[in-house]
């Protein structure tokens, strides 16, 4: 990698074990260090940890087998063993020992981890080497290959483990970890996202004392409350800017799980893969089974430079589409306009009202399509509703298409109103155990897609809808969590549920190239690199409050790009807080990601809208740099009151400055911070939204003096409420 790097070794019984990984000195060569030699002798920097029967040895994939007795990354049980069955014996049995050793290693081109997309859509990044490390029980023929794709720009290792059961029985998986990251010895804090519905993405550091601290999820969703990310440093050596950070993410939708076990010799292992709680897997003889992927990375820039690492690499390797991609529309949903009183004559008004003020993406919500008319009907049956559409979609369609927007539509797949045409013919499709009660959240059950004719059904009602009618956009809503997770798929369905999802989603893409998808849980509960490889924006939280969705765009940038988060402006009087905010705040937090509006534009009187398409023209001249620009996050909301990002175009020619005043304290004096990431001898103009030059300033003095704070001109840093400004090199 560009400036880090990850070692390992072999050892004389075969066991494949980590020596170190981190950053690297700037350049080896001015330092007159030649690479072999300095990655020679390994086995001299690994015998530290060979202490009390292998305890604190870091094996790259630790086993339940050999001498153990810390957390394993693999655990597996073999039903007979591997020679004759001695006197006695069976009562001992299934063979709950694995001991896997090194069998050969080889250099991929074109190796992917589990689930991973089948859209046919490309990334924009290249294509990457893939290192494959075979390892084989001793005595079972059990395979486990270890894979690490490099992406070396961002510093970052895909990490994944691919089983083969070459025996002649059926071996059942209990655990199973797409990696295990090793940390060296040290006092470690881990920096993570929590909270719940409303209150996503809620920043927290937690000290890595030893002992196990777990991050997990069971609900068959990524889950509200832990987003599967991480940033661990030592503790009190990392700020924004600053120190040694390493981190890591998840690629996955479903029941997960991160452990962070500390050792009695301070070293750290994270094991990142499926949550363990309820899981048996059978793997019958032949057949193989690939984890989805472990993102792994390092950085000297503190934690803002590891989020920008993670962005970087979710814009090249992650979000589909060809380079370079379209910046996200802006977008108007009508929730909240009509609710669930959706009338094909309400929406049309709409629509015009929303082209008008610039709106480029308009789409319906929940109340379209069979009986629902209410939440405790229709969900199931994707079908146009005749009594909101009598003649179909076509007439709202057409109408949208001739003001030259697109047309989107919200959708919950997976669930299913008792009260529907589906669940009456089909009671046996939604996750139960026989016998036992049914519960209904929101009056609605989750469909089981462990069974494949339900997962058929469901990709053939949506290919059918899009077919007929000119969709471009679905909003995918996922509003309960599973509760009796009874199915064909037996304890593997934490893992077959998002995979269906995956499906279904690659084959709506795959036929209708034009289509993008909005990931919705309830709010934030389904952000993850997973879900991000088949949508192109999340919607962070159900919360449009601007007050609280600055700290939660605080904490959802630690791992995730702007340019997928999905941001609404909603009323003055919020929906779901009653909190009054003024036009200028929600529209300067909003515009820090793709810009939405959600607000009832029959309430808006003409002065309002007119301020409304002025912000939104302001918004389309700084998207570019806002959805791909380097994110700079100068303060947090939740540590001193104001969120400040900077986003900066790669080449320093432009930079979008978002102040966002969340509490002021009398006789509290914030000095403005200094900028990042632009060119110290350009010449820089401010302008406000209505392009007026506030001033011009050389890049040196904004990156060590920062913005200034005289209110008489602009009130450029944080003595106002919020402020968003152009910052465009002149020279």
């Amino acid at each position: 990698m560009d400036s880090a790097f990850y070692a390992m070794r072999v050892t004389p019984e075969g066991h494949l074990v980590h020596v170190g990984s981190g950053t690297l000195p700037a350049n080896l060569a001015q330092c007159g260090l030649d690479e072999e030699l300095w990655f020679d002798r390994l086995d001299d920097y690994e015998e530290y940890n060979y202490v009390w029967n292998n305890q604190g040895r870091c094996f790259e994939l630790p086993c339940f087998g050999d001498v153990n007795y810390v957390e394993s990354a693999l655990k597996v049980s073999f039903p007979q063993p591997a020679g004759p069955l001695e006197f006695g014996d069976a009562a001992n049995l299934p063979v709950r020992d694995l001991r896997l050793r090194y069998v050969s290693h080889d250099i991929l081109h074109d190796a992917a981890p589990g689930l991973a997309p089948e859209h046919g859509l490309p990334t924009r990044g290249p294509s990457r080497a893939t290192l494959c490390v075979v390892l084989k029980d001793e005595q079972y023929d059990f395979f486990a290959k270890l894979f690490y794709r490099v992406s070396p720009a961002q510093n970052i290792i895909e990490r994944w483990v691919e089983l083969e059961n070459c025996t002649c029985m059926t071996v059942t998986v209990h655990r199973l970890c797409f990696a295990t990251m090793n940390l060296p010895p040290g006092k470690w804090e881990m920096t993570h996202a929590a909270g719940v519905w409303a209150r996503e993405f809620a920043t927290q550091r937690t000290p890595l004392d030893q002992g196990t601290f777990v991050m997990d999820n069971r609900g068959l969703n990524t889950g509200h409350n832990h987003n599967p990310f991480y940033l661990i440093n030592e503790t009190a050596a990392a700020s924004e800017k600053n120190g040694t950070v390493h981190f890591g993410a998840l690629a996955f939708s479903g029941n997960w799980s991160l452990q962070f076990e500390s050792l009695f010799n301070q070293t750290v292992r994270v094991h990142g893969g499926y949550e363990a709680g309820d899981l048996s897997m059978p793997l019958a003889p032949g057949q193989k089974h690939a984890t989805p992927a472990m993102i792994l990375g390092w950085s000297e820039g503190g934690w803002g430079q590891a989020s920008r690492h993670l962005h970087d690499f979710a814009r090249e390797f992650v979000l589909p589409g060809a380079a370079p991609q379209p910046c996200r529309p802006v977008l108007y949903n009508s929730w909240e306009a009509t609710y669930f009183d959706v009338q094909v004559e309400n929406q049309i008004e709409l629509a015009r009202k929303a082209a008008a003020i610039g709106v480029e993406l308009f789409c319906v919500d929940d109340g379209w399509f069979g009986a629902r008319r209410h939440d405790r009907a229709g969900l199931g049956d994707w079908v146009v509703s005749p009594t909101a559409f009598p003649k179909g979609l076509k007439p709202l369609i057409d109408e949208v298409k001739e003001l030259g927007m697109k047309f989107g539509l919200w959708v919950e797949p997976e669930m299913v109103n008792p009260d529907s045409d589906l669940y009456r013919a089909h009671p046996d499709w939604v996750l139960h155990f026989p016998g036992r009660p049914r519960t209904e959240m929101r009056q609605q059950l989750i469909l089981d897609f462990g069974r494949e004719e339900v997962v058929q059904f469901i990709g053939d009602a949506l290919e059918k809808l899009l077919r007929e009618n000119a969709i471009d956009f679905f909003k995918w809503d996922m509003n309960r969590f599973a509760t009796e997770p009874g199915s064909v798929a037996g304890q593997t369905i934490g893992h077959r549920h998002a995979a269906a999802v995956y499906r279904i989603m690659d084959r709506l893409r795959k036929n209708f190239p034009h289509l993008s998808i909005q990931s919705c849980s309830g709010g934030g509960g389904r952000v993850d690199l997973g879900m991000l490889a088949r949508t192109d924006q999340v919607w962070t939280s159900d919360n449009t409050d601007a007050f609280d969705r600055a700290i939660i765009q605080d904490g959802y940038s630690l791992a995730y790009p702007p340019r997928a988060m999905e941001c609404w402006v909603t009323h003055e009087k919020n929906h779901q807080t009653g909190r009054h905010a003024s036009l200028d705040l929600r529209f300067d937090v909003a515009m820090r990601g793709a810009l939405g509006i959600g607000s009832s534009l029959n309430q808006l009187g003409e002065e309002e809208l007119a301020r409304y398409q002025r912000k939104i023209a302001f918004y389309k001249r700084i998207r570019p740099v806002v959805q791909e620009g380097n994110l700079h996050r100068l303060a947090l909301a939740a540590e001193g009151g104001t969120s400040i990002w900077l986003s900066v175009l790669r080449d320093g020619s432009q930079a979008v400055y978002s102040s966002v005043t969340i509490t002021q304290l009398q006789g509290v004096f914030r000095a403005p911070p200094v900028l990042c990431g632009l060119v110290p001898e350009a010449i820089y103009r401010v302008l406000d939204e209505h392009d007026t030059e506030l001033a011009r300033y050389h890049g040196a003095q904004l990156m060590t003096l920062g913005l200034p704070n005289d209110p008489t001109k602009g009130g450029f840093g944080c003595t106002v409420r919020s402020k968003t400004l152009w910052l465009v090199r002149a020279d």
